[in-house]
């Protein structure tokens, strides 16, 4: 005979299940950047419970000083601003969306250390190698919850494989049909709290044509990265703005 689960035993599996969906870091806790460009700043609140990897690599880059001087390469009315690509300094739109960082980008010193042992010892022996130029992908952080909202933050990646995002992130302009397609695909690891009214300036500046057809004719660049903790760095409106950003995913069923 089949047993059933006792009731409360199902209710508590369920809570358990729900809360943990739910995990948003505490208010002490809270990463947040505020990207500087050229059209004002975009205030970003990022979950490391939703995407740990992609958090933490979007904070060191951002420290780092790797997002500074790049430029929003790729805009879509109604869908999404992409950049996060170092290749946009050199003002050649050919390679523009194909950057990542390299092992040089990521490494501690300790490891810059022992790569430049092993390309030394590869040196003796006749080889020639470089390997602090080698691109470093991200393991894809997909949520079966989590969705593509105006202002959702989201990596970038080649179509295949999925586990090849680096730098490159996008902001979602508005919930239509093509953002929602991303929904389980591209990892969601933040959300926009103030800013919005500089994201709808880029995303509808005119496009060159000439140089590919979402490419801005005057792109915005990243003039900066204030990297912060905790709601309470932030002044009273802006506290204001990130916890009405909570119930505006929580009502539209984004599950953190």
């Amino acid at each position: 005979m089949t047993r059933l689960m006792p009731l409360v035993m199902l209710i508590a599996w369920l809570g358990a299940l729900a809360g943990a969906a739910h995990a948003v870091p505490a208010d002490e806790d809270v990463p947040l950047v505020r990207l500087k460009t050229d059209e004002g700043a975009i205030l970003l609140a990022l979950f490391p419970d939703l995407a740990p990897h992609h958090v933490a690599n979007f904070l060191h880059l951002a420290r780092s000083g790797f997002y500074d001087d790049t430029y929003f390469h790729r805009i879509i009315e109604g869908f999404m601003i992409q950049g996060g690509d170092g290749n946009t300094r050199d003002f050649d739109p050919r390679n523009d969306g194909q950057g990542n960082p390299g092992l040089a980008d990521l490494v501690t010193e300790t490891e810059r250390d022992q790569l430049a042992a092993i390309e030394a010892s590869l040196a003796e022996r006749g080889y020639v190698a470089s390997l602090l130029d080698s691109p470093v992908f991200l393991k894809a952080e997909f949520s079966p919850t989590a969705r593509h909202l105006r202002g959702t933050l989201s990596m970038a990646r080649r179509s295949r494989p999925v586990d090849s995002a680096g730098s490159q992130f996008f902001i979602c302009h508005e919930r239509g049909q093509s953002t929602a397609a991303l929904d389980g695909k591209y990892t969601i690891f933040g959300h926009v709290i103030t800013g919005m009214d500089v994201v709808d300036r880029i995303v509808s500046a005119e496009t060159d044509p000439s140089k590919g057809r979402n490419f801005p004719a005057n792109p915005v660049h990243i003039t900066g990265c204030e990297v912060m903790t905790g709601v309470a760095s932030l002044a009273p409106d802006e506290q204001n703005a990130y916890h009405e950003m909570l119930r505006t995913l929580a009502e539209n069923d984004s599950v953190w």
